[in-house]
């Protein structure tokens, strides 16, 4: 159980037992050997829930998940009325003693009218409140199975959690892997393009690919990585395709500055970004072509967003974007639950795409 939860359960207890004693002590009941002059002798609800408590957590902490580990029936019973049997002696026994030390001894004549002269009579006055007792544990007894019903939701629960966060690992270790591939495939292909037509820029944009490759392979194994890492991936993306496009396509980048050492989860934004260049529109007049790209740090708001927009030929058919931005999607509903604004709209000559990202409080720590 986590830091938390554990904090919970142990406030739980306290207040289950706060509310206990403050009922106790709370109305005037008639007890002659612990009856004052204001009605209660109220520290003796202290000594009493003591002995409850042994009864309650023996059975809850001890007896019964032993009983459930080992599914022996009988011991268990045994073991209980034993629990009980010998906590309610007891108690009887030290409430004598108590009586005896506080002076309440002639209490007992109301009680017990032959007196406490004699053993026997001693005797029947600790079997008369170990009777008593054993009610009042039996009752504590039968308390106890909410606790243990607390408990086991607790671990259910934790195990639940741990189950999710394990699945929620693995599919994320799988889409981070399903991404670097489709990224490979897309960087040689554009290389591939300009190795016979202009071999010059080939070799810089083949440098500048094993730049992004580099970042991919060792920089992105992390869950979280600085903010300021991937903004330089994606200049080196994009300086790429401006190689790789010319004067084709008219392209405009606008990135954040200072990034206040915020971390986000590698590769959210770079699936957008191949489709935009994917999809792009390829009128002959190049100015038509334009794909533009914005990221902005509202750090008053809490948010990160993002923004790319790419023209499109009127021809193009509709397109589920492939597996790069399915996989965004999935990642952002893993990692973001409730906390993120994800819009993918076609238009008649443009494609967008909008994306807000709630950022925690504490910056330098995410």
């Amino acid at each position: 159980m986590n830091r938390n939860t554990v904090i919970g359960i142990i406030s739980a207890n306290i207040a289950f037992w706060a509310i206990i004693l403050f009922v106790g002590s709370a109305f005037t009941w008639e007890f002659p050997p612990f009856s004052t002059e204001d009605g209660t002798y109220r520290p003796s609800m202290l000594w009493g829930n003591f002995f409850n408590a042994i009864v309650f957590y023996g059975n809850a902490l001890w007896l019964y998940p032993f009983y459930k580990a080992k599914k022996l029936k009988i011991p268990y019973w045994i073991c209980i009325l034993f629990l009980i049997g010998i906590t309610s002696l007891l108690e009887g026994f030290i409430d004598f003693e108590l009586v005896k030390h506080l002076g309440l001894l002639p209490n007992l004549e109301d009680m017990h009218e032959g007196g406490i002269g004699s053993i026997m009579s001693i005797e029947m006055v600790i079997l008369d409140w170990t009777i008593i007792n054993l009610f009042v544990h039996g009752f504590y007894f039968l308390l106890s199975f909410g606790f243990i019903f607390l408990i086991n939701n607790v671990k259910k629960q934790d195990v639940q959690s741990t189950l999710e966060q394990e699945k929620l690992n693995t599919e994320l270790k799988f889409l981070k892997a399903q991404i670097n591939p489709h990224f490979l495939f897309n960087g040689i292909n554009s290389i591939y393009h300009l190795i016979d037509q202009k071999p010059e820029i080939a070799k810089s944009t083949l440098l500048n690919f094993s730049n992004l490759l580099r970042y991919q392979l060792y920089e992105c194994n992390d869950d979280l990585i600085p903010l300021e890492k991937e903004l330089n991936h994606i200049r080196d993306y994009v300086m790429m395709e401006k190689i790789r496009k010319g004067e084709d396509v008219q392209i405009e980048l606008e990135l954040p500055i200072e990034t206040h050492r915020i971390k986000i989860p590698p590769l959210l934004f770079t699936p957008f970004i191949e489709n935009a260049f994917k999809y792009v529109s390829n009128y002959d007049d190049g100015t038509k072509n334009k794909i533009t790209i914005k990221i902005r740090l509202y750090l008053e708001q809490g948010k990160l967003w993002f923004e790319s927009e790419n023209t499109i030929d009127k021809q193009l058919k509709k397109s589920n974007g492939g597996i790069g931005i399915s996989n965004v999607e999935k990642r952002l509903t893993l990692l973001f639950p409730d906390k993120h604004d994800l819009t993918i709209s076609k238009m008649e000559e443009h494609f967008i795409v909008g994306m807000s990202l709630d950022l925690p409080n504490n910056q330098n720590n995410y």
